[in-house]
């Protein structure tokens, strides 16, 4: 697709796709200049409005949505221009006004998902305790009906591991350029964060879409990212939690509680009752359900509660079983082998274990 007419600025429906043909042209054959840097921008939103696009990781609403710009840098002529669908951007320290792509010189553009290949990894797989590296892979996405494809709405949803949060959850992205038999990408699967790490660095443009922003809420960020057995962190900012590279079922829970604005460090199953009150605690009966040791039923008290088994966790997030007590039926959301999802808690794998209901100090 060549011509102003076909490239009108505007936002792209997109669908992942693995097979080629994922390239689709962008501005025009009567444009002089060579594209010298290619780079992702984004912007919290979906429609046309204010607001300057840049290059640092965004958390959005999933109502609110991410939308992806590609910028362009141009050389002609001894000079430089840049060249988005964003408009005013933040580019190199500053905040200027991008020209329009349609205006750029002939060009090619692909966008691909950056997602991790495996949903169950380990830091112990090598005997001891270390990184392990995650391993990504670049997914192409095939453009359908679009007017530019130099603005994207972002998209979360993995396609390489199970999609258990339908639309929410973090996905990392990446952006490829041809002009003639010249390749510009952006940072990429090659893009290593290095020591203390096993993920990529903040330079692979990042996107984390959740429901609202509650304990659960924040949880669901980390829908897409794979179950790290011993998942760790130099500190508590570095923790792999923090950049979501994944979790353990202890981490997660501490890292939803952390984007609530709690003050709880990284541990372990065992640590959690340090930052935590106990509300009920039983074993399960013959009848499906937990009771205490006085036979009376352990309560469903509310969403967002922990369900606190030996050496694993996970939040509630549905009473569906008998109303008001902790039951087998109820459901809960956890990472165990898998990437986080929702699932009752006798299909948990734990459900026949003693269990405590927990609910964080200072939680709302």
């Amino acid at each position: 697709m060549r011509g102003a007419t076909a490239l009108l600025a505007g936002l792209v429906a997109i669908s992942c796709s693995t097979r080629a043909g994922a390239d689709v042209a962008a501005g025009r054959t009567d444009v002089a200049g060579a594209i010298t840097s290619v780079t992702i921008v984004s912007r919290v939103g979906t429609g046309e409005g204010a607001g300057v696009a840049d290059a640092t990781p965004k958390r959005a609403l999933a109502k609110e949505g991410v939308t992806l710009f590609a910028l362009v840098e141009v050389e002609r002529d001894g000079k430089r221009t840049i060249h988005s669908d964003a408009g005013r951007v933040r580019w190199r320290g500053k905040t200027v006004t991008a020209r329009p792509i349609a205006e750029a010189p002939a060009m090619t553009i692909a966008w691909k998902k950056i997602e991790p290949s495996v949903a169950d990894m380990s830091n112990t797989a090598s005997g001891s305790f270390r990184y392990e590296t995650i391993p990504y892979a670049a997914t192409a996405w095939r453009v359908r009906g679009a007017t530019s494809a130099g603005a994207v709405v972002a998209d979360v949803r993995p396609s390489l591991t199970p999609d258990h949060g339908d639309g929410l959850g973090t996905m990392r992205y990446q952006l490829v350029v041809r002009q003639g038999d010249r390749t510009l990408a952006t940072p990429g699967v090659a893009t290593r964060r290095g020591r203390g790490s096993g993920g990529l660095a903040d330079d692979v443009h990042r996107v984390s879409l959740r429901a609202d922003d509650s304990f659960l809420g924040m949880l669901g960020e980390m829908y897409g990212q794979p179950y790290i057995w011993a998942s760790a962190g130099g500190t508590d900012r570095t923790h792999q939690s923090e950049r979501l590279e994944g979790s353990d079922c202890a981490d997660l829970m501490v890292y939803g509680a952390r984007r609530t604005g709690l003050s709880i460090p990284y541990g372990w199953t065992g640590s959690l009752e340090k930052h935590a009150r106990v509300l009920g605690k039983g074993a399960l009966a013959d009848d499906g359900i937990y009771r205490d040791a006085r036979g009376k039923p352990v309560p469903f008290t509310r969403p967002g509660d922990l369900v606190l088994f030996p050496r694993h966790v996970g939040a509630l997030v549905e009473d569906r079983g008998t109303p008001g007590v902790l039951d087998t039926a109820d459901v809960m959301l956890h990472t165990l082998f898998d990437s986080p999802k929702q699932q009752p808690i006798a299909d948990s794998g734990y459900a026949d274990n003693p269990v405590k209901v927990l609910r964080w100090k200072g939680a709302r």
